[in-house]
């Protein structure tokens, strides 16, 4: 019995729904206006570092904010985000690797000396805390202040 009124209501909201299209909230995308901050096109880039050692140690978090502080910082004094993640990959030997990850999202100028200094963030990452790789997912980006 109770599966035939729901069915009954589901059958009169289809029918009563697009009667009063006046009481839907409807998503828009803000209007572009020339009053709008200007845009500026970036460079984006996502670098995922994994936190498990070759041994199965976790790189802890007070060598994580060492490792920021002292390498990340002063390449990108500009600003930087940190988030914390939570993925898998497959590791040169085929074998599924689930770990925790910190997310570092960098946006700049495009220049050699940027990409310059992202790939010594990387390289020293993966000589510091002896990892295969460290993922970089580079994007243009339109921003506005």
């Amino acid at each position: 019995m109770n599966k035939h009124l729901n069915s009954l209501c589901l059958t009169c909201l289809l029918f009563i729904l697009p009667v009063c299209p006046a009481t839907i909230a409807h998503a828009q995308l803000p209007e572009t206006s020339e009053t709008n901050a200007k845009q500026t096109n970036l460079l984006k880039d996502e670098l995922y570092f994994g936190l498990t050692k070759p041994g199965g140690e976790t790189i802890s978090e007070s060598e994580w904010q060492e490792f920021v502080k002292a390498v990340i910082t002063p390449r990108f004094r500009e600003g930087l985000t940190v988030l914390e993640g939570s993925g898998q990959f497959l590791n040169s030997s085929g074998i599924l690797i689930r770990e925790n990850s910190k997310i570092v999202i960098l946006i700049y100028e495009s220049s050699p000396a940027k990409n310059q200094a992202i790939h010594e963030i990387i390289e020293t990452y993966k000589h510091t805390f002896q990892q295969e790789s460290v993922l970089r997912a580079t994007s243009e980006v339109k921003v506005s202040f």
